[in-house]
C-alpha cells in the first residue's frame, strides 16, 4: 500500500475582499474629495475672475424724487437696498451737537468715503446717504421718529447713520460710494 499524500489546502489569506460596508465608505470619501477639490477650485477661479452674473451692475441708479424735509426714504434695486434722509436745518443742529450720545461720533471705525469723514457723515449736508442695512445682524433698517433701528437686533442710529450708545457696541452704517444729480431727484450707487 502506497501512503497517500495529503492534498494541499487552499491558503487562507488574512487579507480579503472589502465588504460592502467599506466600499460604501470609500465611495464617500471619494464623493467628499471631489466635492472639496471642486469648491476650492471655484474659490480661487472666483477671485481670478469676476465671476458676477450679468444682472449685476458697475452702477444703480435710483430715482429719489422730491423729498420732505426729515422724509426718509428706503430705495430698492435687485438685492441692493439704499437708505435716503433729506435733514431738515434743525436736525443738521441737533445731529451737530449730540455727540455725547453715539457710539463713534468721529466715525473712526466705520466705512465710508473720504467726503463723508465728517459728523453729519454725508456729502451734502442735507441729505444723509446709506446702504439700509444695520451692523449688529445686518438685518434691514426701520423707521423710528428721528432714528433707525435694525428689524432683527438692538441696533440703533441717529440720521447721520451713528451708532447709538446701548449696552452693545455697534459700527455705524456704511457709506457708499454716491452722487447726487444737481437737483437731488437721481442718486447713483457705485457698490
Amino acid at each position: 500500500m502506497e501512503a497517500r499524500r495529503p492534498e494541499p489546502r487552499a491558503s487562507v489569506s488574512s487579507k480579503q475582499a472589502p465588504g460592502p460596508g467599506r466600499r460604501g465608505l470609500t465611495g464617500l470619501l471619494k464623493t467628499f474629495s471631489f466635492i472639496t477639490v471642486a469648491a476650492v477650485l471655484f474659490v480661487l477661479l472666483d477671485f481670478a475672475i469676476d465671476l458676477r452674473p450679468s444682472t449685476i451692475q458697475a452702477s444703480y441708479r435710483f430715482e429719489v424724487g422730491p423729498l420732505a424735509p426729515d422724509e426718509i426714504k428706503l430705495l430698492r434695486h435687485d438685492n441692493l437696498s439704499i437708505l435716503v434722509v433729506r435733514r431738515s436745518p434743525q436736525t443738521i443742529e441737533r445731529l451737530q451737537q449730540t455727540a455725547n450720545r453715539v457710539q463713534d461720533p468721529d466715525s473712526a471705525d466705520s466705512r465710508q468715503p473720504d467726503y463723508a469723514r465728517n459728523a453729519l457723515r454725508s456729502r451734502h449736508p442735507e441729505y444723509f446717504v446709506s446702504y439700509a442695512l444695520g451692523t449688529d445682524l445686518g438685518c434691514t433698517l426701520k423707521i423710528l421718529e428721528l432714528n433707525l433701528q435694525e428689524i432683527c437686533g438692538a441696533a440703533r442710529y441717529d440720521l447721520a447713520g451713528r451708532a447709538l450708545k446701548g449696552e452693545k457696541g455697534f459700527s455705524n452704517l456704511t457709506i457708499p460710494d454716491y452722487n447726487f444729480t444737481n437737483n437731488f431727484s437721481t442718486l447713483t450707487i457705485n457698490p
